[in-house]
């Protein structure tokens, strides 16, 4: 196993935590904005949605990769003897995620008279989105961003107790 990889626990679950929270306020700005319009237009609210995708290390990193190339030469110039342990070629897996308007999504009417964007039967086009849904959603991201928190502290512990050996 390359020693670069030993960290990578680090790399894999931090990017599952952001893609996570991202996921936590897509829901929850679903969950707020059901009933609510753009001010502009008056159109309903469009959810969204997100998509998790896998992502390797170049993907991961925003430093620029020549810079972390020039490092391991460097780093195999002064270290000959486990030089090999740590190469460019060695990846780490990630997460990503991006959120996504749904553009074509269900609407639903909802008697309100009284307000200023009701038709002239007194309903209210407002977005379907259910909430039942959204908060299973909501419930299942807060647990796997907690999965994640909880790798990275167990993570931290052990290479604290691999210290003290």
């Amino acid at each position: 196993m390359a020693i670069g990889r030993i960290f990578g626990v680090f790399g894999i679950s931090g990017s599952g935590l952001s893609a996570q929270r991202k996921n936590l306020e897509v829901r929850a700005e679903n969950i707020a904005n059901a009933e609510s319009f753009d001010r502009k237009t008056g159109e309903p609210y469009k959810p969204k949605e997100i998509e998790f995708y896998a992502v390797d290390d170049k993907s991961l990193q925003n430093s620029d990769s020549n810079t972390r190339t020039s490092l391991l030469r460097n780093f195999s110039q002064h270290m000959k003897g486990i030089a090999g342990h740590f190469n460019d070629n060695s990846r780490q897996a990630g997460v990503s995620a991006d959120e996504q308007v749904l553009k074509n999504s269900d609407t639903k009417l909802i008697y309100a008279p009284d307000h200023p964007h009701a038709n002239a039967e007194g309903y209210v086009e407002v977005a379907d989105v259910n909430m039942i849904d959204e908060m299973v959603k909501l419930m299942t991201a807060a647990r796997a961003y907690e999965a994640n928190a909880t790798v990275l502290n167990s993570a931290k512990d052990m290479f604290k107790k691999a210290l003290e050996i």
